[in-house]
């Protein structure tokens, strides 16, 4: 009886002076419990109606849900279904539906002391064959819309409750009392399910659900639902900005595969290090804890650090060798030697011709072939080291200098003569005829000298610079992006990978109390990568204690973050990441309290960030 009724009837007693003091009494006591329970009923209500608007995780959100309604109604157990549309992949006909579903997202049995968030259950199909599949009282309850309250499963002839019934027996159950309700959306849309069971008194006893509980579940259920549609349409947004970013990282690879690789290794490399520092408990950064959206909000910044990138010309991005410009100019230096050694062989032969006229003694044709081989050789040996110093290194050995600069000196003959014409803003060739006078040239021309004493890697200075330029791009472009609250400071934790905590980085030259913990990360993350990285077209692989000495030097110029390093040493971390990403003859003993002695800072702690 509504408390409406049970006025009604209050009102009519007095009516008719029927003052039964029994009758009375029971009214009033029925009266005041009914008024406290739904006193508390609105309690819970607006409790939850606070907790679900602040919610950001979907599944927290439901279980709130499932837990409130079951709260209300005093029911044991209870499951939230949502409705999954499953549709063709055909990109000629995007949107077309196959099938619509039902998905298990929480299960709960208090008496059993089970709470299931996803549970391996398999969906329930709205539709069998083409027709609504009304024998499933969930899919019957999404189908058409209406709530059903069932008194007792086992007795109900309408549905098939065989799926109820195993799960009863598997867990030692009786499912009963049952109330299922659909969860409509700001569009009245149906995008889930509430399925309560088995409504207890306070003494355990299993009833039916009221019409009370009915009506105030399905108002809580419109909350319920609207909840569900925000944290669908969150995780949409999420899904679809997670897709941007890995497509823009596939696009860099296609332009390079080692940049992919090393976009993904970053960025897991990032988190792994941003999880042992929430681990972390002592030292400067001890009551450091990264929460749930800080973790993705990194976790992006590391996809998203090298996004300038993709306007960096492919041949300079994945440059291999000194020379390797819009194309192989090695190519063109050997040639040159080719020609030189035929001008060696033609110069032997006129000599010995000369003799032969003369009539030289076989001395004298020794001489000049041992000549020949001996120039011959010397030829070859240099090119050999060029080709060495063509490779990038971590320096340039004085050797491969001297040898680089003779060659660019030495003149070889040149028997033909062009003639060029300015032509629409360039230097066209207009004539070639064999040259009256023998003209000079070097084996290895003034352009192709100043590459090859490239002192450090493969880049000439020009071309250093192009690949800086993808820090200031990639933070001019996450900057213009409309991150949401939560994200707002990606753009500073993956543009300020560069930055360094002296001051002396790029494209911003920040200081150490401009960069955030979350930059720091990145930064060690990025260099440790590059350094050893195997995958590399114009380096070979660093050994460990190699890259760790570097590390090192960095720290001591005030470049990085030394507790985020020795973090990553002292947690061992290191050795995880070795043992994942780098050959075996990379790895070895690393002594990191050594390293710690050796590098850190005596006072490291005017260097935090704010």
């Amino acid at each position: 009886m509504s408390i409406q009724e049970q006025l009604d009837q209050l009102e009519s007693l007095l009516k008719n002076k029927n003052l039964d003091e029994s009758n009375l009494s029971g009214l009033f006591h029925q009266l005041r419990n009914d008024i406290a329970e739904h006193e508390r009923q609105l309690d819970i209500l607006s409790i939850a109606g606070a907790e679900l608007s602040k919610e950001q995780d979907q599944s927290s959100a439901l279980a709130l849900i499932l837990y409130t309604a079951r709260n209300l109604t005093n029911a044991d157990a209870g499951t939230v279904y949502s409705v999954y549309d499953e549709f063709y992949d055909d990109p000629f006909n995007p949107g077309e539906l196959k099938s619509k579903s039902l998905i298990f997202e929480e299960m709960h049995t208090e008496s059993c002391n089970k709470y299931d968030t996803k549970p391996d259950a398999p969906p329930v199909p709205m539709e069998i064959d083409g027709q609504p599949n009304n024998r499933h009282v969930s899919a019957y309850c999404a189908n058409t819309g209406k709530i059903v309250n069932i008194p007792d499963a086992y007795n109900e002839k309408g549905f098939d409750f065989s799926g109820t019934k195993k799960y009863d027996q598997m867990n030692n159950y009786r499912s009963k009392s049952m109330l299922v309700l659909p969860l409509r959306d700001h569009e009245n849309q149906i995008n889930g399910v509430l399925q309560l069971i088995n409504r207890q008194t306070a003494d355990g006893d299993v009833i039916a659900f009221t019409k009370n509980d009915q009506t105030i579940v399905q108002a809580m259920s419109y909350q319920a639902a609207i909840s569900l549609t925000t944290q669908k349409l969150l995780q949409e947004h999420i899904r679809l900005f997670d897709s941007f970013v890995q497509v823009l990282a596939e696009g860099l690879g296609e332009k390079s595969f080692y940049t992919y690789g090393h976009i993904n290794r970053v960025a897991e490399l990032s988190l792994l290090l941003a999880e042992e520092v929430s681990q972390w408990n002592e030292g400067l950064y001890q009551r450091i804890q990264f929460d749930k959206n800080q973790m993705e909000e990194l976790r992006l910044a590391g996809w998203m650090h090298d996004i300038g990138k993709l306007t960096t010309p492919e041949h300079v991005v994945s440059k291999p060798i000194k020379l390797q410009l819009l194309h192989d100019r090695f190519e063109m230096i050997i040639q040159r030697f080719n020609s030189k050694i035929k001008d060696l062989e033609i110069e032997a032969l006129t000599k010995k011709v000369k003799g032969l006229e003369e009539g030289a003694d076989p001395d004298y044709f020794d001489n000049i072939e041992k000549e020949k081989e001996e120039k011959t050789a010397e030829l070859i040996e240099d090119l050999q080291q060029i080709n060495q110093g063509n490779v990038g290194g971590e320096f340039l050995e004085a050797n491969d200098r001297d040898i680089i600069l003779k060659n660019n000196q030495i003149n070889t003959s040149m028997h033909l003569q062009v003639t060029t014409t300015f032509i629409q803003g360039e230097h066209r060739i207009t004539h070639v005829e064999k040259s009256p006078e023998t003209t000079m040239e070097p084996l290895i021309d003034e352009e192709e000298k100043e590459y090859l004493l490239i002192s450090r890697g493969t880049l000439s200075d020009a071309e250093r610079k192009i690949i800086n330029d993808h820090a200031e791009r990639s933070w001019r472009w996450l900057m213009s992006l409309p991150f949401p609250k939560r994200k707002m400071k990606l753009p500073l934790y993956a543009g300020a990978h560069h930055e360094t905590l002296n001051g002396t980085g790029y494209p911003n030259k920040l200081v150490a109390e401009q960069l955030p913990i979350q930059s720091r990360i990145i930064a060690v993350a990025d260099i440790f990568e590059a350094l050893t990285a195997n995958d590399r077209p114009y380096k070979q692989p660093m050994h460990l204690e190699k890259a760790l000495e570097i590390l090192g030097s960095m720290v001591k110029k005030g470049d990085l973050d030394a507790e985020i390093i020795r973090i990553f040493l002292k947690s061992e971390l290191y050795k995880k990441y070795a043992k994942k990403f780098m050959h075996e003859d990379q790895i070895g003993d690393i002594d990191t309290d050594k390293w710690i002695l050796n590098y850190y800072p005596i006072d490291f702690s005017n260097t935090l960030p704010n």
